[in-house]
């Protein structure tokens, strides 16, 4: 009886261990995977980073020009309680006051997207010098699941006493779990309130059709929030992005990008925000904010 009931278990173990690693996608194949998903949001992997991954037997690489800089890791990947095992990030090199040390950061399990946020240094080191060097994430977060549901977040860089603490993601204001056609699935309000806007930060745009996300968006003359306004854009204007100017500015409600030349439909050229587009992939965000009012209205959620 002994003897069957373990030989039970190693062939239960055995079959479990084989549906696994048959789940598993190939190292040589994470590449297409982590392309498909970073298109949604009009970001590509340059052919240098790829040469380099395959050079390092599918550990890292990257790829950088006079501009810009990106790259794949598996190192300070960590998280409490989290399966992460890549990121790839993306990095404005022209613009000194945020450098290589703010990011955009996708991070991935295996071929899965998990999150896109923000990476940047942990900011309350003040008699923790210990803590120097630690990156956070933080700003406006979007977190799928398994089975690619998205959930809306903001995290935050709060004082913490551990390492483990620090790294771990910190919530605050709301998150909103987001259904087919950007239908809402739930609201969950946290304990901490957000001190600051949770907006997006984008260290650069790549070339492609983009959707204005605000009413009134302003097409200026100049790259820069003092040209002059040629036009109003409505919500959802459908623009064709020309040039990355790499002149980044921080607009309050918006967040952090590069003014870039933008063609309209009729033809019309000029500079936007870059925060102002979405790409056709990526979550309308304000669609699924107003949506996410409208649904705390209908089942009593107070506050912001």
């Amino acid at each position: 009886m002994y003897i069957k009931k373990n030989l039970f278990l190693f062939f239960v173990f055995m079959i479990l261990k084989f549906e696994i690693a048959a789940d598993e996608i190939p190292k040589s194949e994470l590449l297409s995977y982590w392309k498909k998903a970073l298109a949604k949001f009009n970001y590509s992997l340059p052919s240098e980073l790829e040469k380099n991954f395959i050079k390092s037997e599918y550990t890292g690489g990257g790829s950088e020009d006079q501009n810009t800089f990106v790259y794949v890791t598996q190192k300070y990947l960590n998280f409490p309680n989290e399966n992460v095992n890549f990121a790839i990030f993306f990095v404005n090199k022209a613009y000194s006051q945020t450098g290589s040390s703010v990011k955009l950061a996708a991070y991935f399990r295996n071929e899965k997207l998990v999150m896109l946020t923000t990476n940047s240094p942990y900011s309350n080191v003040e008699g923790h010098y210990e803590f120097s060097g630690i990156t956070v994430r933080k700003g406006l977060t979007y977190e799928y699941d398994v089975s690619g549901g998205l959930t809306i977040s903001c995290l935050v860089d709060r004082t913490r006493e551990t390492t483990a603490e620090i790294i771990s993601k910190q919530y605050c204001g709301e998150s909103i779990l987001v259904g087919p056609q950007n239908s809402i699935l739930k609201v969950i309000k946290h304990k901490t309130n957000c001190e600051n806007e949770c907006t997006a930060f984008y260290p650069f745009r790549e070339k492609g059709i983009y959707y204005v996300t605000r009413n009134n968006a302003n097409l200026r003359r100049e790259s820069h929030s003092k040209g002059i306004v040629l036009k109003f854009l409505p919500n959802d204007s459908k623009v064709e992005l020309l040039e990355d100017t790499f002149q980044q500015e921080w607009i309050k409600g918006l967040g952090t990008a590069n003014y870039v030349k933008v063609r309209l439909e009729d033809g019309g050229e000029g500079y936007l925000h870059g925060a102002y587009l979405r790409a056709p992939g990526e979550p309308d965000v304000t669609l699924i904010r107003e949506r996410a009012e409208e649904w705390k209205q209908k089942n009593g959620v107070k506050g912001n």
